[in-house]
């Protein structure tokens, strides 16, 4: 698991670099303009029916289920492969004409703040969008399939490529003057990713045609199939109507809001990305083949280093995030006030940061092991919790609003699921610990610079030192550190 966390990590590393060149181009040159709002927007009104599909019916359900085919027979496996096969066609096809047909109502709903100009550049960007569909479904399939198989190149190169796209179509649109091309940019990132995902499946012979089963063992497959993701079938209905909640809210606190929030998620999701995704999916293909007493050890091992990694990270978020904001985007067309409004969104998700990360994880573990009716109930009452904050406060709170909803959503998920997992106590003792600690940096970092490169060196320096020594004089957190290091040790012999 830690080999494959570690390829999923890498590839993580450079796409959200890439990502990263992309925001800054995006904010430098059309900051948090109506161009920037509707392209946000875009990629939430084509993803949100997308996921609704696919999500979870890929991760939780096709991967753990492939993986326990795959080891005990490989009939099966392709089988279960070729059926997800023809229901994902089936989605794409439904998806397509929706976002075709459709847009104009969909945007209509998704952004009722937008006025007209943004809204039509909106359903443009859409239909645009849309093309990308059959790929960007068929490149997620065919990237699960390879981790069914133990590799891990897709899905590490995926966020690389989107953002490459991304980029040249941020180029291509300043250039010429023509915004669409921000949308052909991910169309074309996506033809491309499908395209080198159809090569690869079909060069090394992972999809071969079933052989030597009846068709009820395909009817079989496709009840146990079905059973796996039963559970999770009302979930993508939560999980998108909370992306579309979310969306709606910024577009009803301004144009600048909607444009902003993602430029503050990008920040928070980077960190998920790297950290959470490659554990959540490595452990997604690993747990789900070994027994309890195996996987509990596993996550009772991880969850400390983890614990010590995001807390730090999220207490300096949350104090420099004026600093941060500053530093990654202000320039071009991003001013002064832009980077205000964007550090506000950041602080709300930065307070709760770890404990999406860890949550994540602890989520993947319990779909691994096959207990997606929990992961429903429990998912179903964190997106309750951020849809009643921020609809519920974004008139008296204002655009801070959407981070705290996300935070609340992180912390919502973390108990729930460590209760589940039981994980508590070996939480307890040490998010007091570094409770303490956070409060500690909280107090010393207001008299640290607020701006510039140098000022960022400054807190960087001020950061390590400080977590060092803490961490150092309390004895529990030493040995956490000093058992991760003999682990990695170990491994590396």
């Amino acid at each position: 698991m830690l080999k494959a966390s570690m390829k999923l990590f890498s590839g993580s590393l450079l796409g959200k670099l890439a990502g990263a060149l992309r925001e800054v181009l995006l904010a430098g040159l059309f900051g948090t303009s109506g161009v920037v709002a509707a392209l946000r927007a875009a990629q939430s009104a084509t993803l949100i029916p997308v996921n609704f599909f696919t999500a979870d019916s890929l991760s939780a359900g096709f991967l753990p289920l492939y993986s326990r085919y795959r080891k005990d027979d490989p009939h099966r496996a392709s089988a279960l492969f070729w059926l997800v096969v023809a229901l994902m066609a089936i989605a794409s096809v439904l998806i397509l004409l929706l976002l075709f047909l459709g847009s104009p109502y969909w945007i209509k709903w998704l952004v009722p703040g937008f006025g007209p100009l943004e809204r039509a550049r909106t359903v443009q960007f859409v239909q645009v969008m849309g093309l990308g569909v059959p790929f960007y479904i068929a490149g997620g399939l065919f990237s699960y399939l390879e981790m069914g198989h133990n590799s891990y190149s897709l899905a590490s190169a995926r966020a690389s490529l989107q953002s490459t796209g991304m980029i040249a179509g941020t180029l291509m649109a300043f250039e010429f003057h023509q915004p669409v091309m921000l949308a052909w940019g991910f169309t074309l990132a996506y033809l491309i990713f499908a395209s080198w995902g159809l090569g690869r499946v079909m060069s090394r012979g992972w999809a071969p045609l079933p052989a030597g089963l009846s068709k009820s063992d395909f009817a079989e497959i496709g009840r146990e199939f079905w059973r796996v993701v039963r559970p999770l079938m009302l979930l993508p209905v939560l999980l998108q109507g909370n992306i579309a909640a979310e969306r709606a809210v910024a577009s009803l606190l301004g144009i600048a809001a909607s444009a902003s929030l993602d430029y503050a998620k990008f920040i928070t999701d980077t960190g998920v990305l790297l950290l959470a995704v490659p554990l959540g999916l490595a452990g997604l293909s690993a747990i789900s083949q070994m027994e309890d007493s195996q996987s509990d050890s596993l996550l009772r091992g991880l969850l400390p280093g983890l614990l010590l990694a995001t807390v730090p990270a999220s207490v300096a978020l949350a104090a420099h995030s004026h600093l941060v904001i500053a530093t990654i985007y202000q320039r071009g067309q991003f001013g002064p006030e832009a980077t205000n409004l964007t550090q506000t969104i950041l602080w709300g998700f930065a307070i709760g940061f770890w404990a999406q990360v860890v949550s994540y994880v602890l989520m993947k573990a319990l779909s691994a092991k096959l207990r997606n009716t929990e992961v429903f109930r429990f998912m179903a009452l964190a997106l309750a919790t951020n849809a009643a904050i921020n609809f519920g406060l974004y008139w008296v709170l204002g655009p801070v609003v959407l981070g705290i909803g996300g935070c609340a959503y992180g912390l919502v998920l973390l108990v729930l699921s460590t209760r589940a997992l039981n994980l508590g106590r070996l939480l307890v003792g040490r998010l007091a610990w570094l409770a303490l600690g956070s409060i500690g940096y909280g107090v010393m970092s207001i008299a640290l610079p607020k701006e510039g490169f140098i000022a960022l060196a400054e807190v960087a320096a001020f950061f390590l030192a400080y977590w060092a020594a803490f961490i150092t004089l309390v004895p529990s957190l030493r040995r956490d550190v000093t058992t991760a290091m003999e682990k990695l040790r170990l491994r590396n012999v």
